[in-house]
């Protein structure tokens, strides 16, 4: 029997286009936190940043199992942000890229949208998505489109086989307008292999130098297939929410 961590350095090796996979600058580890920023390609031996290849999943610690919506909502604005300086994904100065919300558990109200700054109209919502099945396939058909900027589903429930699918859905290539993939799983899933880019451990979590609890998630990669996990401060961080009442609780973020 092969080794598990055979298997993933195996996988590694298959999967070529990781290293040259544009990568998103990570909202908690930017100067100005929850501001859009770009990072093109990678240098070598140095690879920032979230790479827009494959899946990445979220896997939550806390008193309730619910979705890191701020984490996500501060990505996908960092996403919309980046199209404002990379070609529209087909001819048309108005090219129609979307970004896709799968599953009801993660889609978040319209108030919080606009709270982050993005635009109703270019947000697409698929809460009758119930089923893992119905969800993968979902993922996939947004994925591969070529008009979803970035794809944030209920992994909930998915097999290795299926997370496997969604990561081959997701991987970048070349010609190809890159895909932020965010699939968030529950905490029953935190021992599920997988064949996901990344898995990170979120938790709510009090600003200790503030008067009062204010609503922040703690964010640590707890995996990298690139074998980043647990180096540099990229990995291991703190996401505020935006104007945060100081009576908030920490995990009702972006209720």
């Amino acid at each position: 029997m092969i080794a598990p961590e055979l298997l993933d350095r195996l996988a590694l090796l298959q999967d070529p286009w990781q290293h040259h996979a544009p990568t998103l600058e990570l909202p908690w580890a930017s100067p100005s936190v929850g501001q859009a920023a770009v990072v093109g390609r990678a240098p070598a031996g140095e690879r920032p940043g979230l790479p827009l290849h494959g899946v990445h999943e979220w896997v939550l610690h806390g008193p309730i199992d619910a979705p890191p919506q701020h984490a996500f909502l501060s990505l996908v604005a960092a996403a919309c942000g980046r199209m404002a300086h990379a070609p529209p994904p087909s001819d048309g100065p108005d090219a129609a890229w979307c970004v896709a919300w799968i599953g009801a558990a993660v889609i978040p109200s319209p108030v919080v949208m606009r709270r982050h700054g993005l635009d109703l109209a270019r947000q697409v919502t698929v809460p009758g998505a119930r089923t893992p099945a119905e969800r993968l396939w979902t993922f996939e058909e947004a994925a591969r489109s070529g008009r979803c900027i970035a794809v944030i589903v209920d992994g909930s429930s998915w097999s290795a086989a299926m997370a496997r699918r969604a990561q081959l859905a997701s991987s970048w290539q070349a010609g190809r307008m890159p895909v932020l993939a965010l699939a968030w799983r529950p905490q029953r899933d935190a021992l599920q292999r997988s064949a996901c880019t990344t898995r990170w451990a979120v938790q709510p979590m009090a600003d200790p130098a503030a008067h009062h609890a204010r609503p922040a998630w703690s964010i640590q990669a707890v995996r990298d297939r690139r074998g980043m996990a647990g180096h540099g401060p990229a990995l291991h961080g703190s996401l505020h929410e935006p104007g945060g009442c100081g009576h908030a609780r920490p995990w009702s973020i972006a209720s």
